[in-house]
């Protein structure tokens, strides 16, 4: 079918046209008139286009039309919510062309939109879909970069939030840097027109473009981003720097309570399996390549197939040693909330036993981890196989993974060294029975002395290996996982509580 071409007055593109191709409209931009739409006609599956990123929401692909390097962007709308979204704010490739043409007007370098519209297809139905050129010869931004680098960046996000043009979506991911060094931004689909930004508006905008890191946007890393960020004025007051760091706190929490709902949904860390009455539902986490995802789903269902008699049993539930993993069998409430630990401390970097999967039926669950190889920490000490500067590492790794649970608000009420285990690659100390994992806010220390205090007791309990050295290297590396994750606490009264419950626990276990 030829293209119908029609002056547009109403597109947002300058010199732009309408076309009509088959169950493809939209509108371009009037040089990539006539080598553009015949490629958009073939969405999803453009010739010539290679898919660089997929995710539940959206395809990306690259490829060249008349010569020109472009990226294609599909936006899905699977379910019902983001249907009513569209109805009610528009296509949403109509919606991130005005705001790249906003962003270009405000002086920020923006990927050039080339064209937008929509496109049906039998399978995902009526997509919207967004083209921009390409920047060539570009990486993804980010903070390994070269200094230069992030200072240009941290300019541009000044003179993004001076003039009120706040991107919802804007982290390292979401900017390339070209090859002269300078940032160009890309995806604008959610954006906020606000005027001039108050103190709180720019730590959140910081704290969410540095998520990734520990300290947010007060991280060492993220110094030369936040000093060219001050640099146009405003030096880093008291008031701003608490700003940013309760931005940074009140955001991890956030997207850890969001992280550990993607165990029960498609995304790019679970495959959910079919959920049909009578038939037992499976979900599956990826743990790493394909080849090793399909052999553990083998060896998963190999098991609900013929299980074998369980190695322990208990009030909670029955347990399988197997070669390679660990199978654990409780209620399927409680299986779930299981399931989502483990998502929590995958966020959190805690070393743990790496979830494989979770299997639901006729209200029981079972719970698939990786085995790793080697005794529990009791057993270790009982056998004095675990000494010497050994002994001190371990002491460090669990001090640091300790820290980091609690400055996210996790607790474990069951942390022992029977649940502690030394991975015998890395000696990093993983936690392997998460039933005691709870979720309070970070800023609550109420738990915590608890938690510290089953510790100290099992540390008597085993003859103080190592003695007042190893409580040292625990307490620092303690405490400096915290102060970087900017929850530092005052270690005289958390001892002092882990004492008590220290006495209190070993009094009940005689």
């Amino acid at each position: 079918m030829v293209p119908q071409h029609s002056t547009s007055g109403n597109g947002p593109l300058p010199q732009s046209k309408t076309f009509v191709l088959g169950a493809c409209r939209g509108t371009v931009a009037g040089p990539l008139a006539e080598s553009l739409p015949p490629a958009l006609a073939r969405l999803p599956h453009a010739a010539g286009f290679a898919v660089v990123k997929q995710s539940t929401v959206r395809t990306v692909l690259s490829g060249n039309a008349g010569g020109t390097d472009v990226h294609i962007k599909l936006f899905r709308s699977g379910s019902l919510s983001d249907r009513a979204r569209d109805a009610m704010r528009g296509d949403r490739g109509l919606r991130e062309s005005k705001h790249l043409l906003a962003a270009a007007a405000l002086g920020l370098a923006v990927v050039t939109p080339v064209a937008y519209g929509t496109c049906e297809d039998d399978a995902a139905g009526k997509q919207s879909f967004l083209v921009t050129r390409s920047v060539p010869n570009s990486t993804r931004c980010s903070f390994a970069l070269p200094k230069v680098v992030l200072q240009r960046v941290g300019k541009m996000l000044r003179h993004a939030h001076d003039r009120g043009f706040l991107p919802g979506d804007l982290h390292p991911g979401n900017i390339v840097i070209d090859a002269l060094g300078m940032p160009w931004l890309l995806d604008l689909t959610s954006v906020r027109h606000a005027g001039e930004a108050t103190l709180h508006r720019r730590a959140e905008g910081l704290a969410f473009f540095c998520q990734e890191l520990d300290g947010g946007p007060l991280d060492p890393i993220a110094a030369e981003l936040l000093t060219a960020y001050l640099a146009a004025g405003n030096p880093l007051s008291a008031a701003f720097s608490k700003e940013l760091s309760q931005a940074a706190c009140s955001l991890r929490l956030h997207m850890l309570t969001s992280f550990g709902r993607r165990s029960s949904r498609d995304c790019r860390h679970t495959l959910m399996g079919v959920r049909r009455r009578g038939v037992p539902r499976w979900h599956w986490h990826k743990i790493g390549d394909e080849e090793r995802n399909e052999q553990m789903r083998r060896a998963c269902e190999a098991f609900a197939t013929a299980a074998p008699p369980p190695d322990k049993t208990g009030r909670r539930g029955a347990v399988w040693l197997l070669a390679n993993l660990v199978v654990k069998q409780r209620e399927q409430g409680a299986a779930r909330k299981l399931f989502t630990a483990m998502y929590w401390l995958h966020f959190a970097n805690i070393p743990q036993a790496a979830p494989v999967a979770l299997r639901t039926f006729d209200g029981m669950g079972h719970l698939f981890a990786a085995r790793i190889a080697k005794s529990n920490l009791r057993v270790e000490l009982q056998d004095h196989s675990l000494h010497g500067s050994a002994l001190l590492a371990a002491a460090h790794s669990l001090g640091t993974a300790v820290g980091r649970l609690h400055a996210h608000g996790l607790r474990n009420r069951d942390l022992k060294f029977d649940n502690l285990v030394r991975d015998p690659v890395t000696g990093a100390i993983c936690m392997v029975d998460l039933d005691g994992v709870q979720l309070k806010r970070p800023s609550d220390q109420r738990g915590q002395g608890r938690d510290l205090g089953r510790l100290l007791a099992a540390f008597r309990g085993a003859g103080s290996p190592g003695g007042i050295a190893s409580v040292m290297s625990f307490a620092r590396a303690y405490q400096r996982a915290r102060k970087r994750l900017l929850q530092p606490a005052t270690l005289h009264r958390l001892w002092q509580t882990a004492g008590k419950r220290a006495h209190e626990w070993h009094s009940a276990h005689r």
